[in-house]
């Protein structure tokens, strides 16, 4: 096949007006940036990408009815947007137009000479998108839920009137609840003992001290298995009616409390999940199952909240499980890796991922001893 057999008629077709090719030429291309600095010879050429590129068409068109293609060429021209330019020379492909000219003379009868530059229009506009923070969104509802079941607390627990030995078995619920907290951030028995008749700053300090554990820890994955383990450990006292006004008072403030320390581990332990940086799929599934287990418990639990506090609650949950889905979706797997013969980690990484430099994960996922000679054993590794 020859060059003419694959250049065919010659022609060059634009929103269904055929023009028949004079000439053609093409401006490919890079963008580049040449830096030049003081007091140095040499400069420094940055290469920003390939040029838009341009064809300029240089054609004609011809025939008794060559003014009626003119009319309906100069309406194509003018009309906005990308559209499919055939050319026998460069093929097909989205064009817009961004020069033009038609030419006619009398010494040329029953022509019209046309230029134009068309700029190559293959790809999509691309428009900025909005995407929600969906850890600041989880921040914002775990505030929201702090409030609320403060405010619950605040007017569920009512400490005046108690005699001293009732307001002894309050503190002791409180500080049985607290024992997980107690162990982590130190001491507050004295707190809990110089606040219990004031709702208000006692419910603050006892949210603040749950708190801390995510920052005493460390480690987000022990820190939401304390949340967990004081979330779900929530009991309910039961009082008859008929009791003693002091014995109902006293359990009703027991019974505010301990829902009180269930439920702000519940949404710290959401915050805790949100904050975390997972590096596999099956990590940011169990953390999102264990969130949604703890706040689920809260709202169908022993101890159910308010209308409100439950409103709020439920939007924190909803909030999490956005959270870790999204960013827990292009997460890898977890799989299973087993060298044929002792090498180093290093090996390992580059066979698996073509990185050598990924070893580390490796070796602190299997607890490898000498990451210069890893056993033939199983491996637990990435899948990508």
């Amino acid at each position: 096949m020859s060059w003419h057999d694959r250049v065919g008629d010659g022609t060059c077709e634009f929103r269904g007006v055929t023009l028949f090719l004079e000439r053609g030429s093409i401006a490919p291309g890079r963008r580049v940036q040449v830096h030049e600095y003081p007091l140095r010879d040499e400069p420094y050429a940055e290469d920003l990408g390939r040029k838009a590129r341009e064809w300029q068409v240089t054609a004609y068109l011809l025939g008794d009815d060559y003014d009626i293609e003119r009319n309906r060429l100069a309406d194509a021209l003018e009309i906005p947007g990308a559209a499919e330019m055939r050319h026998s020379y460069y093929g097909t492909h989205r064009v817009v137009v961004i020069d033009s000219r038609i030419t006619e003379s009398t010494r040329e009868g029953g022509m019209a000479r046309v230029t134009f530059t068309a700029v190559r229009a293959d790809d999509e506009p691309r428009y900025p998108t909005a995407v929600a923070d969906t850890q600041q969104v989880v921040q914002a509802e775990a505030e929201a839920s702090r409030l609320a079941i403060l405010e619950e607390f605040e007017n569920a627990f009512d400490m005046v009137g108690l005699a001293a030995d009732r307001v002894a078995a309050v503190e002791g619920a409180v500080l049985e609840a607290l024992a997980d907290v107690q162990g982590l951030v130190g001491d507050v028995t004295n707190t809990v003992a110089r606040l219990i008749r004031s709702p208000a700053e006692l419910g603050a300090a006892i949210l603040s001290a749950i708190g801390q554990v995510r920052d005493m820890l460390g480690e987000p994955a022990r820190a939401l298995g304390v949340y967990r383990a004081m979330a779900t450990a929530a009991r309910r006292r039961d009082v008859s009616n008929t009791a003693p006004a002091q014995l109902r008072q006293q359990v009703a403030a027991q019974n505010a409390a301990v829902a009180l320390v269930s439920r702000g581990a519940a949404i710290e332990g959401a915050v805790t999940a949100a904050q975390a940086e997972y590096d596999n799929r099956p990590v940011a599934v169990e953390a999102l199952e264990d969130v949604h287990g703890m706040l689920t418990a809260q709202v169908a639990g022993p101890l159910p909240p308010l209308p409100r506090t439950t409103q709020r609650l439920v939007a924190l949950r909803g909030a999490t499980v956005q959270d870790i889905r999204r960013r827990g979706t292009a997460l890898p797997e977890l799989t299973q890796y087993t060298p044929n013969r002792r090498m180093p980690a290093l090996v390992i990484a580059h066979r698996l991922y073509g990185n050598a430099l990924r070893d580390a994960d490796i070796i602190s996922r299997n607890r490898v001893r000498h990451p210069g000679s890893v056993p033939a054993e199983t491996l637990e590794v990435l899948s990508e």
